[in-house]
């Protein structure tokens, strides 16, 4: 009975194959390389624009322009409205559509993982499969007379 729960349960939500991903060196790095650039970027628009931006009141707001535009959301209640802030804004909008592709492809993996281990399994099988017939065909070659 708690075997079958357990089977269902995994395959309702993969844990394994999640835990797998949050295993992942590259999942980590690419984790706080985000989010550390979302804080740096809101800490670089709110010094920019705090004494010219009227929406831009504190820190909380350059950070919710940062989740906004690096999200590619961009509500625009606040906008840049300093050179330097339209140059972080572009350069936000660029690098968080690279993110989103990046973890898209992550948690693809993550939950394709044991599939293509079963592929990746097969595929060597085989390979083995023609060498070994290689293998008889070139003494097949050899024993017979020319």
């Amino acid at each position: 009975m708690r075997s079958r729960i357990r089977r269902k349960f995994n395959r309702i939500i993969p844990i394994q194959r999640l835990l797998w991903l949050l295993r992942r060196k590259l999942f980590w790095q690419l984790t706080i390389g985000v989010h550390g650039l979302i804080v740096l970027s809101a800490g670089i628009l709110y010094f920019a624009e705090i004494d010219t931006n009227p929406k831009l009141q504190s820190f909380h707001d350059a950070l919710y322009w940062a989740v906004a535009t690096a999200t590619t959301v961009g509500y625009g209640d606040i906008t840049a409205s300093t050179v330097i802030g339209k140059w972080l804004s572009m350069a936000l909008m660029v690098l968080g559509t690279l993110f989103s592709a990046l973890y898209t492809a992550l948690f693809a993996a993550a939950l394709m993982k044991p599939e293509l281990d079963i592929i990746e399994r097969e595929i060597l099988d085989e390979d083995q499969k023609v060498e070994n017939l290689s293998r008889k065909v070139e003494t097949l070659g050899e024993r017979s007379p020319d």
